[in-house]
């Protein structure tokens, strides 16, 4: 049996950061090939570190990592996208900072998702080049689709009849949308518009930049994004805390 190699390269966005000591950080990356994973990146937070600035969450970045006893060690790292503009404008680092917390907490360890991860990214370039929350919506739900958790909407996810085009019910127990006749027995959910149940069926074969393209009236906008936050809640079990964060932004621009 082979050994195993003693370092592996990698890409990835780094996700989140928790210090150690005075000088130490642990970071947790979502990678292509490796998935996600934790390492030390040992006096990162020291001013002379080499990499320093290359290892924030909000980062993507090349990195060299040395296999450890406990915890993997960072060795290298280059920045491949800074995402400045995700750093200065407070409503795209909201949208961006929900986004890889979704990551984060959807995901296992050393769990290749490759697709994702190019979701990610393509995500992240979007919300950078200020294409706004349309570009989240789209997230959520090709996030869903690829973990397995794509909500039924081709017809009634009970009886399998074809929905009229009404109001219907999206029930996350139930597993997406509930014709009229199956509601009582579908569990609790959200009634959605039509534009709402459109826009969920047009997410599915568009591409984020074509999704983001389109545009959403502001209440339809905030009826999809309800909507789908209770999608998420079902399958996590929880609001993601990024969730507040972007809602008190969106506060703070209405002057409420």
């Amino acid at each position: 049996m082979a050994a195993r190699p003693r370092v592996y390269r990698a890409e990835g966005v780094v996700l989140r950061r928790r210090n150690l000591g005075e000088a130490d950080s642990i970071l947790t990356v979502f990678s292509g090939s490796e998935g996600k994973f934790e390492a030390i990146a040992k006096g990162v937070r020291k001013a002379r570190s080499r990499m320093r600035g290359h290892l924030e969450p909000l980062t993507r970045s090349r990195v060299l990592v040395a296999h450890g006893r406990s915890l993997d060690v960072f060795t290298q790292a280059e920045t491949v996208d800074a995402y400045r503009r995700l750093r200065e404008d407070l409503d795209a680092s909201a949208e961006a900072l929900y986004c890889l917390e979704l990551v984060d907490r959807f995901t296992e360890e050393r769990e290749p998702l490759p697709e994702l991860y190019a979701l990610l990214v393509n995500a992240l370039e979007l919300l950078e080049g200020g294409k706004g929350a349309s570009v989240t919506r789209h997230f959520e739900l090709r996030l869903l689709a690829l973990l397995g958790y794509e909500p039924h909407i081709d017809g009634c996810v009970a009886c399998g009849d074809r929905l009229p085009e009404e109001e219907t019910l999206l029930s996350p127990s139930a597993g997406g949308l509930v014709c009229r006749e199956c509601r009582p027995e579908a569990g609790g959910g959200r009634i959605v518009s039509v534009p709402v149940i459109k826009l969920l069926r047009f997410a599915r074969r568009a591409t984020a930049a074509e999704f983001a393209a389109v545009g959403i009236p502001p209440e339809v906008q905030r009826e999809l994004r309800t909507a789908i936050a209770e999608l998420v809640r079902y399958h996590l079990d929880r609001d993601p805390n990024a969730r507040r964060f972007v809602e008190g932004v969106s506060a703070l621009d209405k002057g409420e």
